[in-house]
C-alpha cells in the first residue's frame, strides 16, 4: 500500500512540474511575441514618405513589408521572424496580396504609354494599417499583361463587331479570369499560402463581377 502511495505521488509531482514547465514555456513565448509587437507598433511605412505624409505600418505583420516581407514568407531570408509569426501573417498577407493583385493588374489596363516608370511594391491598407506588398519582376510584368489584355476586352465590347480588332475578338472574361487565376496559385504557393483559388476569384470578380464561383 505505501509503495502504490509513494509510486502515486512520484507520478503526481512528474505531471506536474511537465505541466509547470509547458505554462512556463507558453509566458516566455507570450512575452517575447508582446514585446516583439510592442517595439513595432509605433513603427511608420517610411518606404511612403514621398506622398508627404507618415503612414503607420500594421504591427501584426511583425515589422515585416516590401521585398523583406516577401523573402521571410518565401523562406529565402529566415533571420527575420520565427515560424509561429509566419502563420500569423500568412492569412493577413492573403488578404492584402489580394489589393495589391488589383492595383497591380490596373496598371497594366491603364497603362499610359507617355509615363515608362512601374511600380515594383504597392501601399495597401488593412484595418490596423498600411502594408507595402512586393511582388517579383516577372509576376508584376505578367499581372500588367492581363491588365492589358482586361483593357483591350473592354474596348472590344465598346465597339461594334466590325471595328473590333481581330486580337481583341479573340479575348473574353473566362480566358482572362484563367490567367488571373494561374498567376495568383503561383504567387499563392511561392509564399505558402493556401486557398490561392479563392483569392483569384475574389481578383477577378474585382474586373468581372458577373464572375461565378
Amino acid at each position: 500500500m505505501l509503495y502504490t502511495l509513494l509510486t502515486l505521488t512520484i507520478v503526481i509531482g512528474i505531471v506536474l512540474t511537465a505541466l509547470l514547465l509547458f505554462v512556463l514555456g507558453k509566458l516566455t513565448w507570450l512575452e517575447s511575441a508582446t514585446s516583439s509587437l510592442l517595439t513595432k507598433i509605433e513603427q511608420p511605412l517610411t518606404q511612403n514618405a514621398g506622398h508627404g505624409r507618415e503612414i503607420q505600418a500594421d504591427p501584426y505583420f511583425y515589422g515585416l513589408s516590401g521585398q523583406l516581407l516577401w523573402n521571410s514568407l518565401t523562406e529565402e531570408d529566415t533571420g527575420q521572424s520565427t515560424p509561429l509569426e509566419l502563420e500569423e501573417i500568412r492569412p493577413r498577407y492573403g488578404i492584402a496580396l489580394l489589393k495589391a493583385v488589383v492595383k497591380f493588374i490596373i496598371d497594366g489596363r491603364d497603362f499610359d504609354a507617355s509615363s515608362s516608370t512601374f511600380e515594383l511594391e504597392k501601399l495597401v491598407f488593412t484595418s490596423r494599417g498600411g502594408i507595402t506588398i512586393w511582388l517579383p519582376p516577372t509576376k508584376i510584368e505578367a499581372l500588367r499583361l492581363i491588365g492589358t489584355k482586361i483593357s483591350k476586352f473592354k474596348q472590344s465590347q465598346a465597339a461594334s463587331a466590325d471595328s473590333a480588332s481581330a486580337s481583341a475578338k479573340s479575348l473574353n472574361s473566362d480566358q482572362i479570369c484563367g490567367d488571373i487565376t494561374a498567376e495568383v496559385i503561383e504567387i499563392c504557393e511561392s509564399v505558402g499560402l493556401r486557398h490561392g483559388n479563392d483569392i483569384a476569384l475574389d481578383v477577378c470578380k474585382a474586373f468581372f463581377p458577373n464572375t461565378v464561383d
